[in-house]
């Protein structure tokens, strides 16, 4: 008689579907950071809501980066329930499931937060609240798009296991 048992921690597994989605965050976030700064030209923006109205681009950078792995982390864990955990694997899924995610964060995000910060720290002219601004949801769509491909990716070839 042959009994098998199932050795997989799911607290290792979650952790390594935090670790994939860090990593797709932050590929997703070099190639949002490069449209930010040469598309919108706001990445001295992110830097001021660190250095309370003062703009930088170096804290920018280091802040939208740490954002990007921190919300790809976020993305991760979140996609580690059923039905997801099966089918994250899937380009049309992790991909899907991703860009709704980027769209989410844009909503929070960049509509209702970042113009209540910069407002508060006094950066440039005042920014709408609601902030619409459809370039940073383009934006939002892309890093979606990056990170639901590479940790689908990352599933796919069982580098998460």
């Amino acid at each position: 008689m042959s009994t098998s048992t199932d050795t997989t921690d799911p607290i290792q597994n979650r952790n390594a579907m935090a670790l994939g989605g860090g990593i797709g965050g932050l590929v997703a976030g070099l190639v949002f950071g490069v449209l930010i700064q040469f598309q919108l030209g706001r990445m001295t923006a992110i830097g001021a809501m660190y250095t309370l109205g003062e703009p930088s681009l170096s804290v920018g950078w280091m802040a939208h980066l740490a954002h990007s792995v921190l919300f790809g982390a976020l993305f991760g864990v979140a996609v580690d329930r059923e039905p997801l955990r099966e089918t994250v694997g899937a380009y049309h899924v992790g991909i899907g499931t991703a860009v709704a995610f980027g769209v989410a964060l844009w909503a929070l995000n960049i509509v209702f937060l970042w113009p209540l910060w910069l407002n508060n720290v006094g950066f440039g002219p005042g920014l709408p609240l609601p902030n619409l601004a459809v370039m940073p949801l383009v934006g939002h769509v892309v890093y979606g798009l990056l990170l639901g491909l590479v940790l689908a990716m990352l599933v796919r070839t069982r580098a998460l296991h």
